[in-house]
């Protein structure tokens, strides 16, 4: 996760969470494709506007996506139900039902991977984890440990592209087999024991011992623009719901 300059970075990550996961359950209840199209557009406009997005970004997300939403519709809507025949050969029977069911479906899925987005690409990890302690009550314990697991992501990509270069250089040319994978796995589970014990022990050093009355460097609070953003968007979510048809 990585955040910017925009009005979104800004926000309370909790209250951010939690104003998209509503959007994505009210889409979950919705079956007017159209409808779920206009969510999805707002959901893009947000990004645009109050997400720093970019055209580019946008299509650089999303398209790599666009081919398993055709698939999900055309499974949809080539071997669904429904009464009104649209276009029949073979074993395929499109159907306006199926196609509508199909095209809800997929745009939906659509509207989850970019509201998704929204949040990721406008959020510090490190702020998240300070408003899952604050607002969501979660154990510092429990929060440090997804912080510093997060934090070793990176380090195995890095370590595991160090180790394929080196396993190129010296002529390993076996690559898709269990000896392949246990060559590269097992070092770099070694090395996350290794780190996972160190961090233990300097956190122990430094006094760390979970306790929730404790200073916090960085503290999250959740402000007036959090609780406005989630009411507009309910709202603007809810208006499309009733105004298209």
């Amino acid at each position: 996760m990585k955040s910017n300059d925009s009005f979104l970075a800004s926000l309370n990550p909790s209250m951010k969470l939690l104003s998209h996961l509503l959007v994505m359950f009210l889409l979950m209840t919705i079956t007017n494709p159209k409808v779920t199209f206009g969510i999805w557009v707002l959901g893009v406009f947000i990004g645009i506007f109050l997400g720093g997005w970019r055209i580019r970004y946008l299509l650089k997300s999303l398209l790599p996506y666009l081919g398993f939403f055709i698939l999900v519709f055309w499974m949809m809507a080539a071997f669904g139900e429904g009464e009104e025949t649209i276009w029949k050969w073979a074993w395929f029977h499109i159907t306006a039902e199926s196609m509508n069911h199909g095209l809800t479906i997929a745009i939906r899925m659509l509207g989850f991977v970019t509201y998704g987005l929204l949040f990721t690409s406008t959020t510090d990890l490190t702020l998240l984890i300070m408003s899952f302690i604050h607002q969501c009550k979660l154990s510092p314990k429990w929060a440090y440990g997804l912080l510093a697991g997060f934090r070793f992501i990176p380090l195995f990509q890095t370590e595991f592209n160090q180790m394929k270069i080196a396993h190129k250089v010296r002529g390993y040319k076996q690559k898709k087999s269990w000896k392949a994978f246990m060559r590269y796995s097992l070092p770099l589970f070694t090395q996350g024991i290794r780190k996972s014990e160190r961090i233990a022990i300097a956190m122990e050093v430094r006094g760390f011992t979970g306790a929730r009355d404790r200073t916090y460097y960085q503290t999250a609070r959740v402000v007036t623009k959090d609780v406005a953003y989630l009411l507009s968007l309910l709202i603007v979510v809810i208006g499309i719901s009733i105004f298209i048809k």
